[in-house]
């Protein structure tokens, strides 16, 4: 979006509601220019900040407000208009810290390259029928997609999805529904989640024919993994544990570099383009799609491509009943987990994203600068 990065900021507390003090950095590209721009605003007042209850964040003042519905009256009306959580932010801790959970995944997606406001991208569910080009996909070159806050598609009559802890929907080539764990177990009720992801099936078949695509799990790290394939959902069993509400879990950290994880589902050409060009070094492929190896290699080692962390596969694997082991191909930033996961029969193998970034001819996004 043509903007500087001033209006780029204030945009993003506005859909965020109020986006966690040491995210500024990350919105704008620059921590030391985030420095200098929050001064400004602040002298300006067009921002304040908020700590209370050990909690940090920015949110906008009246006049900033003012300032967004003259110039980005289509962006942010949703947002800053009535009693919505975003336009009246309530003190309450665990209150503040959803619209956190919320504020990371725009920021995150607006800084991969995924489309996020409004004026730039499509309606999720429009009145009349669209094909799947009603979407911007990936089909040619660059990978595309758009996200959505559940703010733009929620609904009055949606009373049994209210409690789910979703952040919104990834659109592409397939839809992904997306979740914030951060950096500990969120609260799960399977029930409620399985509603959603009915709704939202039945919605896409009769808008858009979008196939689903599973769940996006983001997180700090990469150590939640270890702790969502071990959970067994808690004390009371309120704790997410992997379950078939999705068929498909795909954990991406908030690091810079898992962005391509998310161009990858996003793309189902470019994800079946490097897949391709990973089978031609096997020996042999496998076909099933339920078994956890996607083939073996020509010394007979049993190969598997975990790079885009899906973990019902990756639990399958590190639990096999015999001790054959096998080559596991991932990216350079989950190496040192898997090897931490794996049994010592296993070999991990890092693949560097920027080379698959250069294979595939894309632009790499998501890097700060």
């Amino acid at each position: 979006m043509d903007m500087d990065k001033k209006d780029e900021l204030l945009l993003l507390i506005a859909m965020s509601g109020e986006i966690p003090a040491d995210w500024i950095g990350r919105a704008v590209g620059s921590e030391s220019y985030a420095a200098a721009l929050l001064t400004r605003l602040k002298r300006g007042g067009l921002v304040k900040l908020r700590s209370k209850d050990g909690v940090r964040g920015y949110l906008l003042r009246s006049k900033a407000k003012q300032y967004l519905l003259a110039h980005y009256r289509e962006d942010v009306l949703l947002y800053l208009s009535g009693a919505v959580s975003t336009n009246h932010v309530k003190s309450e801790p665990e209150k503040r810290l959803r619209l956190h959970r919320m504020s990371m995944v725009w920021i995150y997606f607006h800084r991969a390259g995924i489309r996020i406001f409004k004026s730039k991208k499509p309606e999720l569910f429009p009145v009349l029928h669209l094909t799947p080009s009603g979407v911007p996909t990936a089909a040619d070159g660059e990978a595309g997609g758009c996200y959505y806050g559940t703010m733009e598609w929620k609904q009055e009559m949606d009373m049994e999805i209210k409690g789910s802890r979703t952040c919104g929907v990834l659109a592409a080539d397939r839809f992904y529904v997306v979740y914030n764990t951060m950096g500990s177990l969120m609260k799960w009720v399977p029930k409620t989640e399985r509603n959603l992801r009915g709704r939202l099936e039945l919605r896409f078949r009769k808008s858009r024919e979008i196939l689903p695509g599973g769940a996006i799990i983001m997180g700090t790290g990469m150590e939640m993994v270890q702790r969502i394939i071990a959970s067994d959902g808690g004390m009371k069993g309120n704790l997410f544990s992997l379950d078939d509400v999705y068929e498909s879990y795909y954990y991406v950290p908030f690091l810079a570099e898992a962005a391509i994880q998310l161009k990858l589902l996003g793309s189902e050409a470019g994800g079946n383009k490097l897949y391709r060009f990973l089978c031609g070094a096997l020996k042999r492929v496998n076909e099933d799609r339920f078994s956890p190896e996607d083939g073996e290699d020509e010394n007979g080692n049993l190969v598997y491509f975990c790079y885009l962390m899906e973990l019902w596969q990756l639990k399958r694997i590190i639990t096999l009943p015999l001790k054959r082991g096998g080559r596991i191909f991932c990216f350079t930033y989950q190496a040192e987990m898997l090897r931490l996961l794996a049994p010592s029969w296993f070999e991990v193998e890092a693949i560097r994203p920027e080379k698959v970034y250069r294979y595939l001819g894309w632009g790499q996004q998501g890097r700060e600068e």
